[in-house]
C-alpha cells in the first residue's frame, strides 16, 4: 500500500508543504502542513562572555542523533548561490540546513511555492555538561562550549573553517566510540577483538588518547576480505584494526557535528536517523505529488574504490582547517590493505567497511554531486525535478523528458 503525503524529498531554501519521511512511532510518513518552516536550535548552552574563548572547546560527547528532513523545489523557483564542483574550490555551503531539536513553524501559504526542509533531531549524547578547558581559536567571536558549540557555529556560518577539533577527541569520546562498535566484528591485521580490548579498556584508551594528541598514533593497514554480491561478483572490504575503528568513530562523531549542518535534504545514505526506507518514502511522495513523468536511476561504478584522494582532502579543507584531523584522514586513506600477506599502499579509494568511509563518501558527493544538482535544478531546469540520493545511488525525476534523456521510459504510478 502506497503511503500518502504531500510534498517531496528534495532540497533548497524553500517554503510550502513538505513531509517527514517517517514517523518512527507509527512507521508512516508524516504530514508537515502544521509543523514546518524555518528551524532553530534548542539553546542548551549559553555563549561565553569572554570573546577570546574558542568556538570548539573541550567537552566529551557524541553526535549520534536522529535526523529527518524533506523539501521540494517546483518548476522555476529554487535557491541560488551554490557551485558545481568543477574545480577544487566550489561554493562550500548550500541553502538547506539541518538543525538540533526544533519546534517547526507553519510557513506562509504560497500555493505552488517550494517546500522548506524540516528536520527533527534528538539532543547530542555525551557528557556535554562537563566544564571544558578554554582554548583560544579566534578573538573576534564569542562561542559556545564543546561539540554543541561546534554545531552551532557550523549552522550559523557556512563558511567557517574549524582550526581546533582534535581536542574534542577525549578519552570519554574514545570509550564511547569503542562501546558503539560491533562486539562480534572480525579482527583486523593486529588480531585484536573487541572482547580482548575490553579487558584493559581504560589503560588502552588512555594510551590511545595520548598517542593521538602527541602525534605518534599510526594507522595500520586494513585486512582485505571479499564477500559475495548478488550478481555473483565479489565485493572487496577492508577490515581495520580495532584501535583504528575507535579513532575513526570518534572523528566521525566530531565531523558529523559540522557536516550534518551542511548536507542537503535529498541525501539519505549513512546519516543519523535516516534509512533506505526514508529514502523510498521520500521518492514515493515526490513521484506522486510533483508531476514528474521521467525517471533517471544512476549508480556510480566502484565509487568507494575510485575516490580520488587529493579531491577528498580538498573538499574536507573547505570546512576543516585543523591539520591534525586532516593528517589522520590522510593516514587512513593512504595506509592501504594487507592482501595475500603483502601490503598494498592505496593510491585512490577508501576501504568499504571502514568506519570513516561512509562519512567521507557523503562529503565527497556533497561537493561533487549534491551542490551541483541543487544549482542545476535552481538555474536551468524548466520543469519539476526531484532528487533522492542514497550513498552512490541516485534517483532523479523530471517533468520533461528532454531534461532527462531521450531514451528514458515514462514511469507509471498505480
Amino acid at each position: 500500500m502506497h503511503r500518502e503525503a504531500q510534498g517531496e524529498a528534495l532540497t533548497g531554501e524553500t517554503g510550502g508543504s513538505a513531509i517527514e519521511p517517517r514517523n518512527q512511532k507509527s512507521g508512516m510518513p508524516m504530514l508537515l502542513s502544521e509543523a514546518e518552516g524555518n528551524t532553530e536550535h534548542d539553546a542548551n548552552h549559553k555563549p561565553c562572555s569572554d570573546p577570546a574563548r574558542s568556538k570548539t572547546l573541550n567537552t566529551p560527547g557524541s553526535l549520534l542523533h536522529g535526523s529527518w528532513e524533506v523539501s521540494s523545489v517546483s518548476d522555476a523557483q529554487a535557491p541560488d548561490g551554490t557551485g558545481k564542483a568543477n574545480s577544487r574550490n566550489p561554493v562550500a555551503h548550500a541553502d538547506e540546513k539541518s538543525d538540533t531539536p526544533v519546534v517547526p513553524k507553519k510557513p506562509p501559504n504560497k500555493g505552488d511555492a517550494p517546500a522548506e526542509v524540516v528536520e527533527e533531531r534528538g539532543v547530542a549524547k555525551g557528557n556535554a555538561n562537563k566544564a571544558p578547558a578554554p582554548r583560544t581559536q579566534r578573538r573576534d567571536k564569542c562561542a559556545s562550549m564543546g561539540l554543541d558549540g561546534v554545531r552551532e557555529v557550523a549552522r550559523r556560518d557556512k563558511t567557517e573553517r574549524f582550526t581546533a577539533l582534535l581536542h574534542h577527541i577525549t578519552p570519554a569520546l574514545l570509550l564511547e566510540s569503542f562501546t558503539a562498535l560491533k562486539h562480534n566484528a572480525a579482527a583486523g591485521v593486529d588480531g585484536v577483538t573487541w572482547r580482548d580490548y575490553e579487558k584493559e579498556i581504560h589503560q588502552r584508551v588512555d594510551g590511545l588518547h595520548q598517542e593521538i594528541q602527541t602525534g605518534v598514533y599510526r594507522a595500520k593497514p586494513s585486512r582485505r576480505v571479499f564477500i559475495p554480491k548478488l550478481d555473483g561478483k565479489q565485493r572487496p572490504l577492508g577490515v581495520a584494526s580495532l584501535e583504528d575503528k575507535i579513532v575513526q568513530q570518534a572523528v566521525v562523531t566530531v565531523l558529523s557535528t559540522i557536516y550534518e549542518e551542511d548536507f542537503l535534504g535529498f541525501s539519505y545514505g549513512f546519516r543519523p536517523g535516516r534509512s533506505q526506507h526514508d529514502a523510498l518514502d521520500a521518492l514515493t511522495v515526490g513521484i506522486k505529488s510533483q508531476n514528474v513523468n521521467w525517471i533517471l536511476d544512476a549508480d556510480i561504478t566502484a565509487f568507494f574504490d575510485e575516490i580520488e584522494h587529493d579531491w577528498m582532502l580538498k573538499f574536507l579543507e573547505h570546512r576543516i582547517a585543523d591539520k591534525r584531523i586532516i593528517a589522520l584522514i590522510r593516514k587512513w586513506l593512504k595506509t592501504g590493505v594487507i592482501e595475500d600477506g603483502r601490503r598494498v599502499v592505496a593510491t585512490k579509494g577508501t576501504p568499504q567497511g571502514a568506519v570513516i568511509s561512509p562519512l567521507l563518501a557523503n562529503i565527497y558527493l556533497h561537493y561533487a554531486f549534491d551542490l551541483w544538482a541543487q544549482q542545476w535544478r535552481a538555474r536551468h531546469a524548466v520543469g519539476n525535478v526531484i532528487v533522492v540520493r542514497y550513498a552512490d545511488d541516485s534517483v532523479i525525476g523530471f517533468k520533461h523528458p528532454g531534461e532527462a534523456s531521450p531514451n528514458i521510459s515514462p514511469i507509471v504510478v498505480v
